[in-house]
C-alpha cells in the first residue's frame, strides 16, 4: 500500500525549507572530534553538517562515524575533516517537498542538509514529514500490522556496551529492542548508546557495562491491531522516532520506524 502526501495534508508542491529545521547545528572542519562528539550527544542528533567558516557544506559525520573511528584506535583531537563523510546527500531550499522525499528515499538518509548556495541554512529529517502530518485520521481504518517490520532484530540485555556499539556498526540499525526470555525489557537507541558514552569518555569500564544498565525500560508501545494514525501520533507526541509493536503478553512482534513511514508516501 502507497499513501499520497495530501491523503495526510502535505502539500507535494511546496519548497523543502517549509517544512525543515532552520539555523541547523553544524561543525566546523576544525573542530576536534571530542567537540564535535559532545556536540552530537547534546544535541540528541545523530548526524550533523560539517561546514567551512562561511557554513559551505563540506561533509556530514554520524554516530556511526564515530563508532568505526572508534574501533580503528582513534584519537580524540583528531580534526572532524578527517573522519566525515565527504559524499553526502544534500538538497536545496528551493526543491519541492515531493522531489525531496523520492532524493530521501532512494538514498537511504534519515537526515539531509538544505542549502542555499551550498551554504547550510536548514535540515530537513524523516521527523519533519511526521510534524508535517495534518490528517490523521485518514489513516486510522489503517492496522499497523500491514507496515511494521515484522521478527525485528533484537539483542538480549547481557549485551556489553561495546557489543551494542559492534553491533549498531555491522547491521545499520540505529535502534535495537531487547528481549529476555521472549519478553521485551527495554531498548536502546544510537543516540542514547552515543550519549552515555560520551559522558562516560568512552571508558573501558563504562563499555564493560551491560547493556541493561543504560537502556530505556517500558518503552512505549503499541500492539499490532493498533491503528496506523495512532501509532503516528503517538510517536509525534512522545517524540520518539519507532513504536515496539507487542502482544498482550509483551512478547516483540514487530517495529515500525520514520523510515517505513518515508517508504509509504508517494
Amino acid at each position: 500500500m502507497e499513501i499520497e502526501l495530501e491523503k495526510v495534508g502535505i502539500d507535494r508542491s511546496k519548497k523543502i525549507i517549509s517544512i525543515s529545521s532552520l539555523n541547523p547545528l553544524v561543525a566546523f572542519v576544525n573542530e576536534s572530534v571530542f567537540d564535535v562528539c559532545k556536540k552530537i550527544s547534546d544535541s540528541l542528533h545523530r548526524s550533523i553538517p560539517v561546514v567551512d567558516k562561511k557554513f559551505n557544506l563540506k561533509g556530514i559525520v554520524t554516530i556511526t562515524d564515530i563508532f568505526n573511528l572508534f574501533f580503528s584506535e582513534w584519537e580524540m583531537n583528531l580534526p572532524i575533516q578527517l573522519v566525515m563523510s565527504k559524499e553526502v546527500v544534500s538538497c536545496e531550499e528551493n526543491e519541492t517537498i515531493e522531489y525531496v522525499l523520492e532524493k530521501m528515499k532512494i538514498s537511504k538518509r534519515g537526515r539531509l542538509p538544505v542549502l542555499s548556495i551550498n551554504k547550510v541554512v536548514g535540515i530537513v529529517s524523516e521527523t519533519d514529514f511526521i510534524l508535517s502530518i495534518k490528517n490523521f485520521e485518514s489513516l486510522e481504518n489503517i492496522r499497523i500490522d500491514e507496515f511494521m517490520v515484522k521478527k525485528p532484530f533484537f539483542i538480549p540485555p547481557t549485551f556489553t556496551i561495546k557489543d551494542v556499539m559492534r553491533t549498531m556498526v555491522n547491521t545499520k540499525y540505529r535502534r535495537l529492542p531487547i528481549v529476555e526470555n521472549g519478553k521485551l525489557v527495554g531498548y536502546i537507541t544510537s543516540t542514547l548508546l552515543f550519549k552515555r558514552l560520551v559522558e562516560n569518555s568512552f571508558s573501558n569500564m563504562f563499555l564493560s557495562k551491560n547493556v541493561s544498565e543504560v537502556m530505556v525500560r517500558n518503552p512505549i508501545t503499541s500492539n499490532k491491531y493498533d491503528s496506523l494514525g495512532n501509532v503516528l501520533r503517538k510517536m509525534r507526541e512522545n517524540k520518539i522516532s519507532s513504536m515496539l509493536i507487542v502482544s498482550d503478553e509483551n512478547k516483540l512482534e514487530g517495529i515500525f520506524t520514520e523510515r517505513d513511514f518515508i517508504n509509504l508516501l508517494i
